[in-house]
């Protein structure tokens, strides 16, 4: 192991929970002695094998050396059941699905026996690869053989090690993806497995009061319900509509008498009894998939809650969260998170990211105006593409009617036409017609020109080269798109050589045959979603990678400051973190400078800054600064 520069590793173990399951045995590939080891240490199967604590102890030196590197597929799993035993794994050279997510996002898995057939034949595995699961069936590995283990286990070592190094070949031929993997991604996993392992601290206290009172709620609502409708089954569609629509006489907005959240959302403005109807859902769905199963999650060995963070979660970059999903969690159920004793949560949000990206990428002064003059981005546009003086757009601003809030739709509406959400779905998310919300898009593309021209040329190269690219070079494939976007643009063309004009609607156009509308329809579904997707990817990818690199920062910052310092999560552009409430506020200042001060994005970037004890609660920084001693002793009585 000495000689060894770089190792293939693998862990096999009774399960996939990071709290209840344990190592059986660790494998490795050596590959300067092409040696292939596996050292069983959890096994039921009878035969000899070592303790558990002198393996550990013995490999510790080695697995939390740096400068031994280290290959693994869905390391950050390996890590965490490393960690349970006591060994913190360095030196990450390569994580192979990480890697495989950023040169092919389209991938349909990324498992290492399906990548392996699928790729093996460029380095020297020509076989298919099959499962554990396939070869031996159910049963737990602990039951499984040594000899049996040892072939299995080295054969995934072998594969992971030789898989990187043709990884390796990939990414030379591609220089800016290798820079993504290698500068950001390899090293964000441990940011990772980092915030995963800390956890959040919850008061269970606090979440049993709050199960009581909801429940009590709930059963409150259902006899106000059974008195409104009548003894039916709440949660059947097929009695509820009977009651909506035949008796209640309501409007069938759906069109397909749907009683479904979007509709009794809809539904709930016309009639007071929808109205307890949806909040009667909504406190069940609060208490069903928040409140109770919530605090069960909890680790038994540190009493704190951990989810999963997928730092490719999605097909632009950006982070996902599972198990639970701690990006989902509503505000109703967020002041079960709760900073420990003598602790605060901090929240930095890194405001209007995505449209900062847009109008510092798309270079429209226009639209840079109000960052680069400390205006207010929504209120701007909202003022020059509604064409209404700026005072009714303020944020807070007096709206008579209670229902215009420019500011609000603007908002709306930016992230619309930034993503290229359609007319119709436009429509339905401001409450306006078809015409007003192609009027909108129309007034907002004339009033920005330059961001409207960027917008189009993204969506010009992606329908000739059938992949898109964020500022820094991450990319996003669109395989066949080419031939989709000429056929698109030959019936549009067909349909304009008709009318004189392309419509907002054709199906009312009576001109058009039903196979030209059905051809039209065909195509512009495909068309449409993967525009959107391309300009996303460009949008949200750039902010994505931003928000990796300020993540890397922020964590090697917080080590430096000692354990007491903790990154907990990314909730979207909202980095949250657990640190001691005698916090200086040069360490917030820092921190504020960390996260503005990415090198190659040249362009004024803000962070919004609050402290909570628990999640949710927020209290202005500042503010708190300025009484920290009387919070803290409010929050210790």
């Amino acid at each position: 192991m000495k000689k060894e520069k770089i190792i293939g590793l693998d862990t096999e173990t009774t399960g996939l929970d990071y709290d209840k399951d344990h190592i059986v045995g660790i494998s490795m590939t050596l590959p300067k002695a092409d040696y292939h080891c596996y050292i069983p240490v959890g096994h039921v199967t009878g035969e000899k094998q070592l303790s558990p604590e002198y393996v550990f102890s013995s490999l510790n030196k080695y697995l939390e050396n740096e400068k031994l590197g280290k290959v693994l597929h869905n390391a950050k799993f390996d890590f965490h059941m490393f960690y349970k035993e006591g060994i913190y794994v360095k030196g990450l050279i390569m994580d192979t699905i990480i890697a495989m997510k950023i040169l092919n996002e389209n991938e349909l898995t990324y498992a290492l026996k399906n990548l392996a057939t699928k790729y093996g034949k460029y380095f020297g595995f020509e076989d298919k690869s099959m499962t554990y699961e396939e070869l031996f069936g159910k049963g737990g590995f602990e039951r499984t053989p040594f000899d049996i283990a040892t072939v299995y286990a080295c054969k995934d070592t072998h594969l992971c090690y030789r898989f990187y190094k043709w990884i390796d070949t990939q990414f030379d031929r591609l220089p800016k993806i290798k820079k993504i993997y290698y500068e950001i991604e390899n090293p964000l996993l441990i940011v990772s497995f980092d915030m995963e392992k800390n956890g959040f601290e919850m008061n269970l206290d606090f979440a049993q009061k709050y199960k009581r009172n909801l429940t009590v709620e709930i059963i409150q609502l259902e006899k106000k319900l059974y008195k409104i409708f009548g003894e039916i089954n709440l949660n059947s569609p097929t009695q509820l509509g009977k009651v909506i629509y035949d008796q209640m006489k309501l409007p069938d907005i759906s069109k397909t008498r749907s009683v479904d959240a979007e509709t009794i959302k809809k539904l709930a403005d016309h009639s007071s009894d929808i109205k307890a109807l949806l909040d009667y859902r909504n406190k069940k769905k609060l208490l069903g998939t928040y409140i109770e199963p919530l605090p069960q999650k909890i680790w038994k060995r540190d009493n704190r809650l951990h989810g999963n963070f997928n730092q490719n979660g999605t097909k632009t970059g950006r982070y996902s969260s599972n198990d639970p999903n701690l990006q989902n969690i509503p505000p109703e159920a967020r002041p079960m998170f709760v900073a420990p004793k003598g602790k605060v949560i901090i929240g930095k949000d890194l405001s209007q990211i995505e449209p900062r990206c847009l109008a510092y990428m798309s270079g429209d002064e226009h639209f840079q105006h109000p960052y680069l003059h400390g205006g207010d981005l929504y209120s701007s546009l909202a003022s020059k593409t509604l064409k209404l003086d700026m005072k009714y757009c303020l944020d807070g601003a007096y709206d008579p009617t209670h229902t215009f809030k420019p500011r609000k739709r603007m908002k709306t509406g930016l992230l619309a036409v930034m993503y290229g959400t359609s007319i119709f779905t436009l429509s339905q998310q401001l409450g306006i017609t078809l015409e007003e919300a192609k009027q909108f898009i129309e007034d907002f593309l004339n009033t920005y020109p330059t961001a409207r021209d960027y917008i189009q040329s993204i969506k010009d190269f992606v329908d000739e080269n059938e992949y898109v690219e964020t500022y820094l070079g991450r990319k996003r494939r669109f395989i066949g798109h080419k031939k989709v976007a000429q056929q698109y643009k030959a019936v549009c063309k067909h349909i304009i050589d008709v009318l004189g004009y392309m419509p907002t609607n054709i199906w009312q156009e009576k001109k058009l045959s039903r196979h030209i509308k059905n051809t039209y329809w065909k195509y512009a579904k495909d068309y449409g979603r993967v525009t959107r997707q391309a300009v996303n990817a460009v949008i949200q990818g750039s902010s994505a990678d931003y928000i990796k690199i300020v993540m890397l920062r922020v964590n090697n910052y917080l080590k430096i400051l000692g354990e007491e310092y903790k990154l907990l999560g990314i909730i979207h552009d909202e980095i949250l973190m657990e640190v001691p409430d005698i916090v200086a506020p040069e360490v917030i200042a820092e921190l504020d400078r960390i996260m503005t001060s990415i090198e190659w994005f040249k362009f004024p970037i803000k962070t919004d800054t609050v402290i909570m004890y628990q999640w949710g609660n927020e209290i202005n920084v500042s503010k708190w600064l300025e009484d920290r001693e009387n919070y803290n002793k409010k929050r210790s009585a």
